[in-house]
């Protein structure tokens, strides 16, 4: 066994991380493109849309491909997808290369980079899959800096073709590399009839509240995180200091991800999942409670943790319940409830701030969401320590 396909699991994680580094690219195209920002905003929620379908094909995408092929074809298509909107100079190519090519891409290459993280390896698979997830933060903290110097460089069509490049060839050395390592198929390649088969799994029940909790949580973070630097400015944090809160998110987000399947080990994924609800909601009560500059760096530190504890937790907890075979077909299924938050909870928050000109609303809804979240899990049927494969 070699650990050569984590390495390019975390290498493909981090290369498609760049996806949060998209709010620096915000107001560069609105010079060049001259759109409104509610237009350049449309390409990245179509992006989550399109991911979501990525995340949903794979499993039936590796039953007819290799892992090495997939790797080499996605990246080839976020490749053109990016290399489109950086050539064409409008919202059109940004749609379509950037929204729909690229986000489809980012869905199907998160899961094949969950997949290789998930074959015999010789670590643990929990710390395996913990690793790769982390990865994915990784890029959001690398990749913005880089862009915005690109940006100040050449500027933001430039940066796409230049970042074109580099996708096409990591997805060329990936695809090369996974197939010189020869790794095992993943034990459940084969299983499944096709893309919309036994959507609700042989457990239903744990399938339906392993979704709802997630959509919760992931609801309850997006609309505080994805509001980070606003939120800390709204509650007395300097505007230029303003990037403490993304910032802090970001690394805290790392240390758990890191961290949460190596929890699911110790405990269950249950507990687990119930301890990540609990932190989200919690924080976000008090800031509510007791506002202040200091609190609200406090509150998004550590829901941004409790949302990086999910990254791992969640296919931990699935492989947990359905076994390793089935977790990109059930996981696939599951990630549609991070879609469907990821598209609306942002919006959700923004909607609230321009109705009640702050975020008090905002942050009281979404600690709600992440106590509904905790009595969702709660209802999950109590399970053994998750297995431990090598």
């Amino acid at each position: 066994m070699s650990l050569l396909p984590l390495i390019i699991a975390v290498v493909v994680n981090f290369s498609m991380g760049s996806f949060y580094g998209w709010s620096v690219l915000v107001a560069p195209l609105e010079e060049s493109i001259g759109a409104t920002r509610s237009d350049i905003s449309l390409a990245y929620s179509i992006a989550f849309i399109f991911m979501t379908v990525g995340m949903f094909v794979t499993h039936s995408l590796l039953r007819i491909a290799s892992l090495s092929y997939l790797l080499f074809v996605v990246f080839t298509i976020a490749g053109l997808g990016v290399a489109i909107a950086g050539y064409f100079e409008a919202l059109w190519s940004l749609i379509i290369g950037y929204g729909v090519l690229f986000g489809f891409s980012l869905g199907v290459s998160y899961f094949l980079a969950m997949t290789a993280a998930s074959l015999d390896l010789p670590i643990r698979r929990s710390i395996a899959i913990s690793l790769n997830m982390s990865a994915f933060a990784g890029g959001g903290l690398v990749w913005p800096p880089i862009f915005a110097a690109v940006i100040d460089w050449q500027g933001a069509h430039a940066l796409f073709l230049l970042f074109a490049a580099y996708l096409i060839v990591i997805g060329a050395l990936s695809g090369i590399l996974m197939h010189a390592a020869r790794p095992p198929e993943h034990s459940g390649a084969q299983d499944g009839g096709g893309i919309f088969s036994d959507i609700l799994t042989v457990s239903p029940r744990i399938f339906i509240l392993l979704w709802f909790g997630f959509m919760f949580i992931a609801f309850a973070a997006l609309m505080s995180i994805g509001h980070a630097a606003g939120i800390v400015t709204y509650f007395g944090i300097p505007a230029e200091q303003a990037y403490w809160g993304p910032m802090l998110t970001n690394l805290v987000y790392i240390g758990f991800a890191l961290s949460a399947g190596i929890l699911c080990d110790w405990f269950t994924g249950r507990r687990v999942l119930i301890g990540i609800a609990a932190l989200t909601a919690i924080p976000l009560l008090a800031l509510y409670f007791a506002p202040s500059a200091g609190m609200s760096l406090v509150a998004l530190a550590l829901v941004g943790g409790a949302f990086g504890a999910s990254a791992s937790a969640y296919p931990v907890t699935v492989a947990g319940y359905y076994g390793v075979a089935a977790l990109p077909r059930v996981y696939g299924r599951l990630a549609s409830s991070y879609g469907l938050a990821g598209l609306l909870g942002p919006f959700a928050a923004g909607v609230l701030y321009d109705w009640e000109g702050g975020y008090n609303y905002a942050i009281l809804i979404a600690g709600i969401l992440a106590v509904i979240g905790v009595i969702t899990l709660w209802a999950l049927p109590k399970k053994g320590p998750v297995e431990s494969n090598r």
